[in-house]
C-alpha cells in the first residue's frame, strides 16, 4: 500500500481528486478525522455504504484514509483508533481487504467472523454486507468489475457479462503471495512512475491477474461448448442479451445480430442453455433485478420500478418467476 502519510488534525480533512474520464486519470482520495462526529462526516465519501456509526475504544480517537491510483484500480489504507460499523453496498468494484491489525468482520449479519490478519478477503460481490471494525489498520484494493472482467475475458473466455467470484473461498497459499508481491510492485510503480506510466498500466493488469488467481472466476453460463468455434456466431446473439438486457429483444433480434435464421437461434439456446433464447433473457434481466436491488437504496427504490426498468413490464408474473429462482420475495432483497 502507498506509504504517503496522512496527517492528523484538530478538525476533518478530505481531499479528493476523482476523474471516471479515463482509466489513466489519477484518482486520490485523502481523509482524517479526530472525533466520531468528523469521521462520520467523511466516511459516506469514501466508501459506498450507509448507517455508518462509530465511537471511541480506548485512548484518543482517530482516522485516516487513504486512496491512490487510477479508474481501474485504486490501493488504499484505512487506520481508525476506534469502532466503526456501517452497511455497505456492491458497487462497480471488487474490494479485497487485508487486515493488518485489530479486528474486522466483512460480513456480520451472515455469519461470519473476524478476517484472520494477513490474509486476502473479499467484501461480498452481489449483496449488501454489515461490516464492523475495532482498532483497525487494513489495505484495500478496489478493482472496477469492468477492468477485471475484461482481463478475465481475455485469460478465461468468459462471456461478456458472466463473471462470478466466490467470496468465500479460501485463498491458496502461493496465489497470497503473489498478491502481496504484485501489490508491492504496484505501490513502487505508482510512487515512482504515476498513473500515466507504461509500468502502471502493466502493473494494474498484474493486479487483475493476482486477483483472479486468489478467486478463480466461473462463467455465468454453464455450457462449455459456447466457446466452441462453431458457436462464434451465437455467442454474438448471447453477448448482445448480455449488453441490452434492459431493452426490447426479440429473437429475430439475435438472429440478425448472430447471422442465424430464427429457427438456427431457437435450436443454439435450447442446446448450449437449455431454454429457449427467450426465458434465457428473462434470466439475465432476473439477475440485473437482483442486483440492483442489493445495491440501491431502500428508500428511494420501490421494486416496481428496478423491475420495469429491466423490462418486466407484468411485476405478478415477475415476482412469481424472481421468488422461484432466489427462495425469497423480490422485496425481502431490496429490505437486506
Amino acid at each position: 500500500m502507498p506509504q504517503e502519510s496522512v496527517d492528523e488534525t484538530s478538525s476533518a480533512t478530505t481531499t479528493t481528486e476523482l476523474s471516471t474520464a479515463t482509466a489513466a486519470a489519477p484518482v486520490r482520495l485523502e481523509a482524517s478525522a479526530s472525533s466520531p462526529e468528523q469521521a462520520l462526516e467523511q466516511l459516506p465519501g469514501l466508501v459506498t455504504g450507509t448507517s455508518w456509526q462509530t465511537r471511541p475504544t480506548t485512548g484518543a480517537y482517530s482516522f485516516r484514509y487513504l486512496a491512490v491510483g487510477d479508474g481501474n484500480v485504486t490501493l488504499r489504507r484505512s487506520q481508525m483508533r476506534g469502532y466503526v460499523r456501517g452497511t455497505v453496498a456492491p458497487d462497480d468494484a471488487y474490494i479485497v481487504v487485508l487486515v493488518l491489525g485489530g479486528v474486522v468482520t466483512l460480513d456480520l449479519l451472515r455469519g461470519g467472523g473476524p478476517v484472520d490478519n494477513g490474509v486476502p478477503a473479499l467484501m461480498p460481490t452481489e449483496r449488501r454486507a454489515v461490516v464492523e471494525a475495532s482498532n483497525h489498520d487494513a489495505v484495500m484494493v478496489h478493482l472496477t468489475r469492468a477492468f477485471v472482467r475484461s482481463v478475465a475475458e481475455e485469460r478465461h473466455g468468459l462471456p461478456s457479462g458472466g463473471l462470478h467470484l466466490d467470496e468465500r473461498a479460501v485463498p491458496a497459499a502461493d496465489a497470497v503471495v503473489r498478491w502481496r508481491q504484485v501489490l508491492e510492485s504496484a505501490r513502487r510503480v505508482l510512487a515512482a512512475q504515476g498513473v500515466a506510466s507504461t509500468a502502471w498500466s502493466d502493473a494494474t493488469r498484474a493486479v487483475a491477474v493476482a486477483f483472479l488467481a486468489l478467486y478463480p472466476p466461473k462463467a455465468a453460463e454453464p455450457s462449455s461448448a459456447l466457446w466452441a468455434p462453431r458457436n462464434a456466431r451465437i455467442r454474438r446473439a448471447v453477448d448482445h442479451v448480455h449488453e441490452h438486457a434492459a431493452e426490447p429483444i426479440a429473437v429475430s433480434d439475435l438472429a440478425a445480430v448472430s447471422g442465424l435464421s430464427v429457427r438456427a437461434v431457437q435450436e443454439s439456446f435450447q442446446r448450449l442453455f437449455g431454454m429457449p433464447p427467450s426465458a434465457y433473457v428473462r434470466s439475465v434481466r432476473l439477475q440485473r433485478v437482483r442486483g440492483d436491488l442489493l445495491r440501491l437504496d431502500t428508500a428511494t427504490t420501490s421494486v416496481s420500478e428496478v423491475a420495469r426498468s429491466w423490462g418486466f413490464a407484468h411485476l405478478g408474473r415477475f415476482s412469481a418467476e424472481y421468488t422461484s429462482r432466489y427462495g425469497e420475495y423480490p422485496k425481502a432483497t431490496l429490505h437486506r
